[in-house]
């Protein structure tokens, strides 16, 4: 008897613990990164055939935790912010200082937001603004696409500086900041025909810059300095 007594107990205690309420788990990914080194891209014109003159930037920006290989590989753990196109008049070839909205236009001080674009059945999931989180555990790196928010460009003391004011696909924040002494900034212009389609990361391998690394004919590149 003393015997069914304590099994009883134990079976209760055992449904008891069943029963808790457990939090589930959210791995939590950095909203406020702190880019230290990166490089823009001018454009041009890129889109003069769709009758479009305004120039278009494109900004990458990276995390100290983040470095290149001689090969052109991105290694280590962090954040790698993409800006693909963003928007200035014809008259500006580097960031002019002020607010840049994400928005779904083609307008100056615009920046385009990310999105998978599907063009007669071929998708491209690198399109617009996102970031890459980077993770230590590999089943956590991930891409999350930014569809609202707002940078802010300006000169402190005469240096480069961007803060990021970010929504992403998730409905998360991401703010963040890039500040730098030296942007340098490549002229893709000289290089890149109209219509033609710009340089992407490599899909085989998605932290792999093609274009950044013993490309003799992108030797051409603007050091930042404020007006």
């Amino acid at each position: 008897m003393k015997k069914q007594i304590y099994l009883y107990i134990l079976c209760f205690i055992f449904l008891l613990q069943s029963c808790e309420r457990r939090e589930i788990f959210e791995y939590k990914y950095e909203k406020n990164p702190q880019y230290s080194w990166g490089y823009a891209e001018f454009w041009g014109s890129q889109y003069a055939h769709y009758g479009l003159e305004n120039n278009v930037l494109s900004m990458h920006a990276f995390t100290d935790s983040l470095s290149l290989t001689n090969d052109g590989y991105l290694t280590g753990f962090g954040q790698y912010l993409v800006l693909n196109d963003i928007f200035v008049s014809p008259s500006d070839t580097i960031f002019p200082a002020g607010t840049y909205e994400v928005a779904d236009t083609v307008a100056i001080f615009t920046i385009a937001p990310g999105e998978v674009y599907d063009e007669e059945g071929v998708k491209y999931d690198n399109v617009g603004a996102y970031i890459y989180y980077i993770e230590k555990n590999e089943a956590f790196s991930i891409r999350k696409y930014i569809v609202a928010g707002s940078m802010q460009v300006s000169f402190p003391n005469g240096i480069p500086r961007f803060d990021c004011n970010f929504i992403l696909d998730d409905d998360t924040e991401l703010k963040g900041r890039f500040k730098t002494n030296e942007l340098i900034v490549y002229d893709k212009s000289v290089t890149l025909q109209s219509g033609m389609q710009k340089e992407k990361l490599n899909q085989a391998n998605p932290f792999v810059i093609k274009q950044f690394v013993n490309k003799q004919h992108y030797k051409r590149k603007y050091k930042y300095t404020s007006q």
